[in-house]
């Protein structure tokens, strides 16, 4: 998104819009081993972290979140990251309820790109295996998780750059897949922009000096008084164990994906949904500050 259209579209804010109520979404691990989507053969590959991509592919999104919530609860433990993985399960959980992501989509490949990545860098890490399934996010959660256990990454810049560069890698090989398999159908055109957002979000959690400074820069054009608001909003905002902040997040993203970047023809309905979204967020910030 081009600044100058950005504050374009904040100019549409106003403080007569109602806040929508922030509902705390965060579930109680539900699993579901013999669930839907895999058959007889998933109890076995959950207990091995042996899925192949294939079969986590066939998943719907209810099983794929139940399968992250139950490597975290069942094996990350000695690993140190029981709950690195929330913003994962609102990703997975929040595409279900937008109704994407079926499989055999492109949204489903480069998801189980994500979760086998997650999957087979913990078996490594755990000595439960070497196999990376061809899948380049592996080796990079490995060494996520190594560094995670030997306690290397207690520095908030050092955890989230070796994250999202994990994360950046297993989403890659599964866009990858989706894009040179025959019958995998094209995203849509919010699809392509709300990854785009993605890409930003992955960005900042790399390069949180310079977001920090740019948000603020953002947030003096608009109102001065929220300044000191920019560098806990990162960190709020950009905390992969916070499941709420993530589905907020994913809830703003997918609004402006809604917008035709820069087309003329807007609906008034989605910059309300997209104003309403901001301010809800930046008054979260302000709650955690």
């Amino acid at each position: 998104m081009k600044p100058s259209y950005l504050f374009t579209l904040l100019g549409f804010m106003s403080p007569s819009l109602a806040v929508p109520a922030l509902i705390e979404r965060d579930p109680s691990p539900m699993i579901d081993v013999g669930g839907s989507g895999g058959g007889s053969s998933v109890q076995t590959c959950w207990t091995t972290l042996s899925c192949s991509f294939k079969e986590i592919e066939t998943w719907t999104m209810p099983k794929r979140a139940s399968y992250v919530r139950y490597m975290q609860s069942t094996h990350f433990g000695p690993l140190k990251a029981t709950n690195k993985f929330r913003a994962i399960e609102a990703v997975i959980d929040f595409f279900y309820e937008q109704k994407v992501g079926a499989p055999g989509t492109w949204v489903s490949w480069v998801d189980a790109g994500i979760v086998e990545a997650i999957q087979r860098g913990g078996a490594i890490a755990l000595g439960k295996s070497k196999e990376t399934g061809g899948n380049p996010g592996a080796s990079e959660w490995a060494t996520y998780f190594n560094k995670l256990k030997a306690g290397q990454l207690n520095d908030r810049d050092d955890h989230d750059k070796y994250w999202s560069t994990a994360e950046q890698a297993g989403t890659d090989y599964g866009k990858r897949k989706a894009e040179s398999t025959k019958g995998v159908g094209a995203p849509s055109a919010q699809q392509k922009r709300w990854y785009q957002f993605t890409q930003l979000f992955r960005f900042m959690m790399r390069h949180r000096t310079l977001t920090i400074n740019a948000l603020r820069a953002i947030l003096l054009a608009i109102n001065p008084f929220l300044v000191p608001a920019a560098e806990p909003a990162i960190n709020w905002l950009t905390d992969v164990t916070n499941y709420n902040a993530a589905h907020i997040g994913l809830e703003l993203s997918w609004a402006a994906s809604e917008l035709d970047v820069p087309g003329i023809t807007i609906s008034i309905d989605t910059l309300k949904k997209f104003s309403q979204l901001l301010v809800a967020l930046v008054k979260k910030y302000k709650e955690n500050n």
